[in-house]
């Protein structure tokens, strides 16, 4: 059945332009790209279990046609799909039959995140990629390619794993991986152009590739070997972030993924009671008594100044009557009070601002990880 997909892509490929091309792209997909998609994306629904979910699904494809209203060839239309499999990973086919995995929806930590593999997989569309490699590709190079990486993304079919093996012994690492690398990067760049004309946070598709390049992402590479289709790794990483710095957009990590978030705890003491401001199971301070309100005031003080990687030297301790306001930024302030200094055993100008420090710190120490990983990568 699959093997048939590939003749048929074979037969029809040829006749399809491709971006490299003098010939322009139209806004919408092509006569032949319809035709060719159509014809894998019945193969694929017979190969892959669907998850059949209407929400999830019209979830992805609301956020399909924001995005693609935003590519230079608004008018395709995509069409979502999930894959039932544990495997990190997301694939379109011509004409806009886009397909995203289990496994990557419970991957990516915000719609942000997910908002940035669906740009990379519709750049990947709007580009022509697929079809631009089964060009370039040697007589026969491009059925074999999509025969093993179709084997590896499905895992269902012995018969192409099998395909896989022998176009292993017969394909160079260097023709594959030299134009693949290269299409991940424009797909990676472009996408990022097309989430910063959506209410989407294009900062998602970088914190992805991070978390990818280091982790599950390291895996998966090996697993594809020289079939990989999505490398993860530092020049993707540094793509990104260059692209996010031309766009002017900031980079918030903590925004777009599941960051921790400091928690209060009512504690009874002698001298009376006292709420503990805790991060990641460290004191940051203790407030007097044990009103919720407050708590959830200063706590939604740090989130921001942490959210919003405010530095030390904006971080301000303004005098104010019965009290210091602590003002990270343009973020929202909080009253330390006198009673506050007192639970904390000093004055509440020295409450106020070791907490100012605590949190400099925190922010120095995020940016020496992610640092060390960029090595990693």
């Amino acid at each position: 059945m699959v093997s048939k997909l590939f003749q048929r892509l074979g037969a029809t490929v040829a006749l399809i332009p491709f971006a490299g091309s003098a010939w322009a792209l139209p806004p919408g997909s092509t006569p032949r790209e319809l035709e060719l998609g159509q014809e894998a994306a019945a193969d694929i629904a017979k190969a892959v279990e669907l998850v059949d979910d209407e929400e999830q699904v019209a979830k992805l494809q609301a956020m399909l046609d924001e995005i693609a209203a935003a590519t230079d060839r608004p008018e395709i239309e995509y069409r979502a799909h999930i894959v039932d499999t544990p495997a990190v990973n997301a694939f379109v086919i011509p004409g806009g039959w886009v397909y995203v995995t289990t496994g990557l929806l419970e991957a990516v930590e915000s719609d942000d995140e997910l908002a940035g593999v669906l740009g990379h997989e519709i750049a990947h569309n709007v580009n022509q990629h697929a079809i631009q490699r089964m060009r370039d590709a040697p007589r026969g190079l491009g059925l074999l390619q999509l025969a093993a990486l179709a084997a590896m993304i499905i895992g269902r079919s012995p018969e192409l794993g099998l395909v896989a093996n022998a176009a292993a012994n017969t394909i160079t690492a260097m023709v594959l991986k030299g134009g693949s690398i290269a299409a991940e990067v424009e797909a990676d760049e472009d996408g990022i152009e097309y989430l910063s004309r959506t209410r989407f946070n294009a900062t998602g598709a970088l914190t992805f590739h991070e978390r990818m390049a280091i982790g599950v992402g390291r895996a998966y590479e090996e697993d594809l070997g020289i079939y990989q289709t999505h490398p993860f790794g530092r020049d993707r990483v540094m793509a990104a972030r260059a692209k996010l710095k031309e766009l002017g957009i900031p980079v918030h990590r903590r925004l777009v993924t599941r960051a921790p978030v400091p928690t209060a705890r009512d504690l009874v003491r002698d001298d009376g009671p006292a709420t503990e401001i805790s991060y990641q199971g460290e004191r940051l301070l203790l407030l007097a008594g044990n009103d919720p309100a407050r708590s959830a005031a200063l706590i939604e003080s740090i989130v921001y100044t942490l959210d919003h990687e405010v530095e030390l030297a904006d971080i301000r301790i303004i005098p104010a009557q019965a009290g210091v306001l602590f003002a990270p930024g343009d973020g929202p302030r909080f009253l330390f009070s006198e009673e506050d200094g007192v639970a904390n055993g000093n004055g509440v100008v020295l409450t106020a601002d070791r907490l100012r420090q605590k949190l400099g710190g925190l922010l120095a120490d995020e940016q020496a990880r992610i640092q060390a990983n960029t090595i990693l990568y």
